[in-house]
């Protein structure tokens, strides 16, 4: 009996070990949070509640940086570490249902704006028009002390659906344009300059569109101006400093998921 007592108990503590341990066995293996950004957009675009990493495999922080580039709505990024060396990632989306609303709108905006002969640079333009002609810099919100990131103006819902918005908003607001035309754009934040704009990669070549820099202060109304619309980074980089390799390496894996 007392033999059988300690076998149960062995296999019970087995038991619990594979309870224990299972998540983590389960969870998928990434090698860069570029990878790790690519199952959490899944996810977030499909209503899901997080996605299991191991834990040394995921910097929460370098996952949110590669999220925030691909990913054209406003969020936070939440991580919980658990003992069994896992991290669960959840995206919370800032107003779900008002930036499903611009979502919708800029397919609106897009298909006005974009016909089926347009060259891709011709669409970039379409869009980089349309949207500066609609949006005006919200020099209020920028001039704040301490901005709530999570509000409209840094939010595509801003600058489509309020018409106001800083440079975030102009930036996400321009990736839900391309979206909705088919075109793959990267949102390219500097923590150097307290800046956004957006990165395409057309024909194996990285250019670079500010729509924020090319609407003029105070708005002009219909004027427009192209001086930062698809700039190499040597030209680029005359006016503006940010982290040129992690964006590269951004645009190289998401060439390659296609």
């Amino acid at each position: 009996m007392k033999r059988f007592a300690g076998i149960l108990a062995a296999v019970l503590l087995a038991g619990g070990a594979v309870m224990l341990w299972y998540p983590r066995v389960t969870a998928p293996h990434v090698q860069s949070a570029y990878e790790a950004a690519e199952m959490l957009e899944a996810d977030a675009r499909a209503g899901g509640d997080g996605v299991l990493f191991r834990t040394e495999e995921v910097d929460p922080d370098e996952v949110y940086r590669a999220l925030e580039a691909r990913y054209p709505y406003a969020f936070a990024l939440h991580a919980t570490t658990r003992p069994e060396q896992t991290t669960e990632l959840r995206v919370e989306v800032s107003r779900g249902a008002r930036q499903a609303q611009a979502r919708e709108y800029a397919a609106v905006i897009a298909a006005d704006a974009v016909t089926d002969g347009m060259t891709d640079t011709q669409k970039l333009r379409a869009l980089h028009d349309a949207l500066v002609r609609l949006c005006e810099y919200d020099i209020d919100t920028a001039a704040q002390q301490a901005p709530d990131g999570a509000t409209a103006p840094f939010a595509a819902d801003g600058a489509l659906l309020d018409h106001k918005a800083v440079c975030a908003g102009y930036g996400r607001a321009f990736g839900m344009l391309c979206e909705a035309a088919g075109l793959e754009t990267v949102y390219v934040a500097s923590e150097e300059m307290n800046h956004g704009w957006n990165a395409v990669r057309l024909d194996g070549q990285t250019y670079y569109i500010d729509c924020t820099f090319d609407d003029p202060v105070p708005d002009r109304g219909e004027y427009v101006s192209g001086q930062y619309f698809m700039l190499t980074a040597e030209e680029l980089a005359q006016t503006h400093t940010w982290d040129e390799a992690f964006y590269e390496r951004l645009l190289d894996s998401m060439e390659k998921e296609n």
